[in-house]
């Protein structure tokens, strides 16, 4: 993968995103089916399971 591939990230909820930024943090991600993973639908389908919400680091 070339160096300059970028993730982009709009979720202010995250806290691997830089928002001033509109970047993920992180150099890779996780990508995941959701509940629903046969419905063709791109939001049923992608769920980033590196997610973790700012207000609960650990």
């Amino acid at each position: 993968m070339p160096n300059n591939q970028k993730i982009l990230c709009s979720v202010g909820s995250c806290m691997f995103n830089e928002s001033k930024d509109n970047l993920c943090k992180l150099d890779a991600i996780q990508v995941s089916a959701a509940a629903e993973s046969d419905s063709g639908a791109p939001y049923d389908e992608t769920l980033c399971a590196s997610y973790k919400n700012h207000h609960k680091k650990k």
